[in-house]
């Protein structure tokens, strides 16, 4: 290890604390929709909603927390990692950290969220919370390890949408109710835009490394000016989801607040620091992020007042 970074700070950097939002953000989504009915309906709440709430939000920051560490080991092995990189500094390829350790961290990770996973199991008695969660599991390794890395197969968008909106969302809600409702699978769709939106921002950035390394992403076959269009449709059509879902549920007055408030954000924001050059591309990065978690939240305010 670099002696000049002490371990937990060489760590904290492996695991990149700000894109753990990614994850929290549709999970704490899916627990309001799950836990609205039992508030507001016939049903209690109990001591198993709040148990498998903590272990949901657990269980998501381990799992992002070690596809971050994969992430990291697996590039620098495979080149696609470099000095010239113009993201954040990736350890391992660095030299801060070496493979062997990170490997170790990252299996740490998936041990623990396994033990999570038995826990919510013995709350829950449902093997569906043992299937998906090891779906999950298996997403985050795959991403960027194994024979066929979905990240260089131009899936990272793909990927991000799916098990970052309508499945987090989901199985969020149906850890509460043990009902699959696929109608808040659908508006857990915003979430997973927007996580798609940091993927391709992301892809974006790297665009020139991973064509010379021959990662494949959306970024590198669109080319440039798709590409950097990209981010801001994903972040656009999220915005239609919260719309929508505020027309329908009688809370149309906060759904046009929100948009408005958004598309501020998105335009002050989010636009001008795609248009940076060199690393304060990464800006970028860090305003979607945190737009993810505000646009949680006020979702989950528009749920919180809107129809059942």
């Amino acid at each position: 290890m670099n002696n000049t970074i002490s371990m937990p700070k060489a760590v904290a950097m492996a695991i990149r604390p700000p894109t753990l939002l990614t994850g929290l953000a549709p999970v704490i989504l899916g627990l309001t929709f799950g836990l609205k009915p039992i508030l507001y309906g016939a049903r209690s709440l109990r001591l198993t909603h709040v148990v498998v709430s903590f272990f949901a939000c657990l269980l998501v920051l381990l799992l992002q927390s070690a596809a971050n560490l994969v992430n990291d080991a697996k590039d620098a092995e495979k080149g696609v990692d470099t000095a010239a990189r113009l993201g954040p500094i990736r350890v391992v390829q660095s030299g801060i950290l070496s493979k062997h350790f990170v490997r170790w961290a990252y299996t740490l990770c998936f041990a623990v969220a396994a033990v999570i996973v038995l826990g919510m199991f013995y709350w829950t008695k449902d093997w569906l919370v043992i299937v998906v969660a090891a779906a999950c599991g298996l997403a985050a390794f795959v991403y960027t390890a194994g024979p066929y890395p979905l990240a260089y197969y131009a899936l990272g968008e793909a990927v991000a949408f799916i098990f970052f909106g309508p499945i987090a969302v989901m199985g969020s809600a149906y850890l509460q109710t043990g009902v699959i409702d696929w109608g808040v699978a659908f508006w857990g769709a915003g979430c997973g835009l927007i996580s798609a939106a940091i993927m391709a921002i992301n892809n974006y950035r790297d665009r020139l490394q991973d064509n010379k390394a021959r990662k494949h992403t959306l970024a590198t076959l669109l080319g440039h000016d798709v590409s950097k269009r990209l981010p801001v449709v994903f972040v656009s059509l999220s915005l239609v989801i919260l719309f929508l879902y505020c027309a329908n549920h009688e809370v149309i007055g906060l759904g046009l607040i929100g948009c408005v408030g958004a598309y501020t954000y998105l335009t002050r924001r989010i636009i001008p620091a795609l248009n940076s050059k060199g690393p304060a591309i990464n800006l970028a990065l860090k305003y979607t992020a945190h737009f993810n978690l505000f646009y949680a939240l006020y979702f989950m305010i528009c749920v919180s007042f809107g129809s059942l």
